[in-house]
C-alpha cells in the first residue's frame, strides 16, 4: 500500500478525492474553519494542541495522517479551560 502524500492529506481535509484512496466514510476527515486553523498551527508547531472543552476528532484524524505522510511523531496536547483562550 502506498503511503499518502501531504497533498493527499490536504485534499482529504477539504473533502476532495485523493490519489491514494485514503480515508473512510465512517471516519471524519473534512475540517471546519476552526479545525483547519488548529491543523495549520499544528504543522508549524510540531504538535496538535486542542482545547479540553471538546474533542475535535476530524482534526486529530487528519493530523495523525499528516504525521504518517511526513514521517513525524504524532503528538497531541490537550489544553485546559484557561489555556484555550490563548489559542
Amino acid at each position: 500500500m502506498k503511503r499518502p502524500t501531504q497533498d493527499d492529506i490536504e485534499k482529504l481535509s477539504r473533502g476532495l478525492p485523493t490519489r491514494v484512496r485514503i480515508g473512510s466514510r465512517a471516519v471524519g476527515h473534512r475540517l471546519t474553519q476552526k479545525e483547519r486553523h488548529l491543523f495549520e498551527a499544528a504543522k508549524s508547531r510540531g504538535h496538535l494542541q486542542i482545547p479540553a472543552s471538546g474533542c475535535l476528532d476530524n482534526v486529530i484524524n487528519v493530523y495523525r495522517l499528516w504525521c504518517e505522510a511526513t514521517q513525524r511523531p504524532f503528538r497531541l496536547v490537550r489544553t485546559g479551560q484557561s489555556d484555550s483562550a490563548e489559542a
